[in-house]
């Protein structure tokens, strides 16, 4: 009998703080919803210079439950991404970490390493602040709902404004204009393009941005499913596009020795005109060295036309926390995920970390007219793109990618490459056909 009062009492407090929470107040941290006070891990790999916007949410929710902290735990992207996989299958994972929406959520929600989280979304009425699209192609996988978005990312190219002026030069809409471009600074002894791409994911942006240019985002979902072949035409033209810049010497010589951190140092120093690259690199620019200002100092603008008849697609990731199906401390943890979809929560992490705010109840006046520029670009197409090792297997993405290094290597040898590459992710997809149909 005791048991039962217990756990009566139990239900009636989760149940009235869901009741509260539904009532129209702001989404706290009840302890009524906590089995008990412990604290709970976090890890991400919001660290170095990508540092900002975690540490504030954080700290203020931590202020807020003196008896149930977050311990967060950072480490840089490369480290981060082995050591969570291993922390997972040595089954002492923590509660929540950061993670990349798209297929590397989607694999490990294959595995059955992630809880879902509908429960906490339902209560909270998330889907009221967040658009569909990201809660479709972000937050949902296999018909639940994993991922709490952070940020929202778009891939631009930035620009030294200086620069520009200085060659008397436009911003380019089309192919030509920018080919034309990069002529003109290439004899002026400016590198029209800095590229880092020691850690390979960087330079996946022109692949992205070249091959959606030239055939289109139905055609890139096949290929990224492995429905289509690298060894097609449609590919090797934009392999092609991107070997002739190099070729021709619109790169700097050791982009695979620099990272992205040298290519934004480039651009910064008027040693390079320009750089693809996400919106986390405003931090770069507007702050330690650089200490650029943006829309003055430095600019952006979108990856040109290449072919008219194709529809604008845009590129970039969108970050998220994720709760581990095996940990221990699930509804604090749910209740922390629950703050992070505040306003306040995604402001802070908009303005740490350069992002764009997943929530669309961060009001326009929020950002800055240079952001509100950027969510301006967004709006202009209809089609959101994760960029290339968020859109396809993370096994084929690591051959991919080393496909990419290849090619800034060796620009003249792109059917030679794409012909192994294609070899070695065959296998790769039909070995992921088999696991998805077993899992099922």
């Amino acid at each position: 009998m005791g048991k039962k009062i217990i756990l009566a009492a139990g239900c009636l407090l989760v149940l009235g703080a869901f009741l509260l929470l539904q009532n129209g107040k702001q989404p706290s941290l009840p302890s009524a919803v906590q089995p008990v006070s412990m604290p709970i891990t976090l890890y991400h790999y919001f660290s170095g210079a990508l540092s900002g916007g975690l540490t504030e949410m954080l700290e203020t929710v931590n202020s807020r439950e003196p008896g149930n902290q977050v311990i967060a735990n950072g480490l840089d992207h490369e480290a981060f991404k082995s050591m969570i996989l291993s922390t997972l299958e040595k089954g002492n994972p923590p509660e929540l970490f950061t993670y990349w929406a798209g297929s590397r959520t989607a694999e490990l929600v294959r595995q059955e390493k992630l809880q879902p989280i509908d429960d906490m979304w339902e209560a909270f009425k998330l889907s009221n602040r967040f658009p569909a699209p990201i809660i479709e192609a972000a937050v949902t996988y296999e018909g639940k709902k994993y991922l709490l978005p952070i940020t929202q990312h778009l891939v631009v190219f930035f620009y030294n404004k200086t620069v520009f002026e200085r060659e008397n030069l436009s911003v380019p809409t089309t192919w030509e204009e920018f080919h034309t471009l990069c002529l003109h600074l290439k004899e002026k002894d400016v590198v029209p393009v800095a590229l880092g791409a020691r850690e390979r994911w960087p330079a996946q942006f022109w692949f992205d941005y070249l091959l959606l240019r030239t055939a289109g985002t139905a055609y890139r979902t096949r290929l990224m499913r492995g429905e289509a072949s690298y060894t097609d035409p449609l590919v090797e033209r934009a392999y092609t596009l991107w070997g002739e810049l190099i070729a021709d010497g619109f790169m700097n010589s050791d982009a695979n020795s620099a990272d992205w951190n040298d290519a934004v140092q480039m651009v910064c120093n008027e040693q390079a005109a320009m750089t693809l690259m996400g919106t986390w690199a405003i931090q770069l620019f507007t702050e330690g060295d650089c200490g650029l200002e943006a829309g003055k100092d430095f600019d952006f603008f979108a990856f040109p036309t290449v072919d008219p008849a194709v529809e604008k697609a845009a590129v970039g990731p969108i970050d998220g926390i994720v709760l581990t199906r095996h940990s221990v401390n699930h509804e604090f943890a749910k209740s922390v995920l629950a703050y992070f979809a505040e306003t306040d929560s995604q402001e802070k992490m908009s303005k740490g970390s350069g992002a764009l705010a997943p929530n669309i109840e961060v009001p326009r006046g929020f950002y800055s007219p240079f952001k509100q520029r950027l969510l301006d670009e967004i709006a202009s197409t209809r089609f959101w793109a994760f960029n290339y090792d968020l859109a396809t297997p993370p096994s084929v993405a690591e051959r991919g990618m080393d496909s990419f290094n290849e090619l800034i290597e060796f620009p003249g040898q792109v059917r030679p490459i794409l012909k192994n590459l294609q070899s070695d992710v065959a296998p790769l997809f039909l070995n992921q056909e088999k696991q998805s149909t077993i899992s099922r």
